[in-house]
C-alpha cells in the first residue's frame, strides 16, 4: 500500500519525546498490523504553491491513500502563493518510515494582521483549496482530507476555525472525504504539550491516529483496500 502525506508538524510528532509516535504514525502502524505493508511518502510545510508544484510532480495514480492535513496558512493563502514555486521537500511522520527530502524546520505564528487579511479578502482562502482540491479530482476516492487542528492560541484558533469551515463546505461540494479534527481534540491543556498552547502532546496524537484509521475503514468515498476493509 503507498501512502502519501502533506501536512504541518505534527505529521512527524514535533516536540513528542524519542520513540513515540506522530498521529500518521499511530495511523499507518494500525494499517500495518492488519497485515498489509506501507510505504509512506511524507512531506511537511510545504506553502500552497509548493504543495501545488508538489502534487503535479508526484505520480498521485500509484498512491492508494493521499493524506492532506491542511493547516490555516495553507487554507488562507494570498493569490501570489498560487503562482509555480520550487517544491521543498521536509521529512515528517516518524523516524522508523522512509521519508522523502532533507531536514528543515521553519515554524511560525500567524499574526493579527494575517487574521484581519483573511476577513478582508475571504474568497482568497476558498480560491486556494479550490485550486488543491481540482488538482486531486481525478483521484477523490484516494483523498483523505484532514482539517486545520485547534490551539488553545485565540487567534490561531481563529483562523483554524475559518479554514475548517472551508475545508468542510469545499470538500462536501467536491464530495471529498474529511476527517474533522475537532470532533477528537479540544482547545484544553490536556490535549497539549507542556507550556505548548498549539503542539499535541503523545497521547492526543495516539487518540488522532486511532481515530483516523477508524475513518478511514468507514469513509464513503474512499477506495479502501479489501484485505484491510473491516469485516
Amino acid at each position: 500500500m503507498n501512502v502519501l502525506v502533506i501536512g504541518d508538524e505534527h505529521t512527524y510528532g514535533y516536540g513528542l519525546s524519542v520513540g513515540k509516535l506522530s498521529y500518521v504514525g499511530h495511523f499507518i502502524r494500525r494499517i500495518s498490523r492488519a497485515g498489509r505493508a506501507v510505504s509512506v511518502d511524507a512531506y511537511a510545510h510545504l506553502s500552497m504553491s509548493q504543495t501545488i508544484a508538489t502534487l503535479a510532480q508526484l505520480p498521485l495514480n500509484q498512491y492508494d491513500l493521499i493524506i492532506l492535513q491542511l493547516d490555516h496558512t495553507l487554507v488562507q493563502v494570498p493569490d501570489s502563493q498560487l503562482a509555480p514555486a520550487t517544491v521543498a521537500y521536509v521529512p515528517a511522520v516518524c523516524p522508523e518510515l522512509t521519508i522523502a527530502g532533507q531536514s528543515s524546520f521553519n515554524y511560525r505564528l500567524k499574526s493579527i494582521g494575517a487574521a484581519l487579511f483573511s476577513l478582508i479578502w475571504p474568497f482568497r482562502e476558498r480560491m486556494a483549496i479550490s485550486v488543491l482540491l481540482n488538482q486531486l479530482r481525478p483521484y477523490r476516492h484516494n483523498v483523505l482530507l484532514v482539517t486545520p487542528l485547534t490551539s488553545q492560541n485565540r487567534v490561531r484558533r481563529w483562523l483554524q476555525q475559518r479554514g475548517r469551515s472551508v475545508v468542510l463546505q469545499e470538500a462536501d461540494k467536491r464530495l471529498v472525504s474529511v476527517f474533522d479534527t475537532d470532533s477528537i481534540i479540544r482547545p484544553r491543556e490536556e490535549y497539549f504539550l507542556l507550556n505548548d498552547h498549539s503542539h499535541l502532546n503523545a497521547i492526543s496524537h495516539e487518540l488522532l491516529g486511532l481515530s483516523l484509521y477508524d475513518f478511514y475503514q468507514s469513509a464513503p468515498t474512499i477506495v479502501t483496500i479489501q484485505s484491510i476493509r473491516k469485516n
